[in-house]
């Protein structure tokens, strides 16, 4: 889906109608493996008996009726006072990329 790069929506910061430059919210990457929880959670894990591997239900169970696509999050910052905010693009897509102007 194509998407315009500027819009016209309203901020409510300044509260008013203004121009907003449009870009794609691109997705926080993975946490950090080294993290001090992370490592508690893995010495929690650690000795014997189940490791949590075995208790959860067979991967064709947790895989059934699974959302193909995701919605589309775009980041709106306004041209006036510069405040940027997330609007959450209702529809699901596969693709969603900008408008060549």
């Amino acid at each position: 889906m194509l998407i315009p790069k500027t819009m016209r929506k309203y901020c409510p910061h300044c509260g008013t109608y203004t121009e907003h430059s449009v870009s794609l919210y691109k997705a926080i990457p993975k946490r950090r493996a080294l993290a001090k929880g992370q490592r508690r959670a893995e010495r929690r894990r650690k000795g014997h008996g189940n490791k949590g591997r075995y208790s959860k239900k067979p991967i064709t169970q947790i895989k059934t009726h699974a959302k193909v696509t995701k919605t589309g999050v775009l980041t709106l910052k306004c041209r006036q006072c510069g405040k940027t905010r997330h609007l959450s693009f209702g529809k699901r897509m596969k693709k969603l990329e900008m408008k060549r102007e």
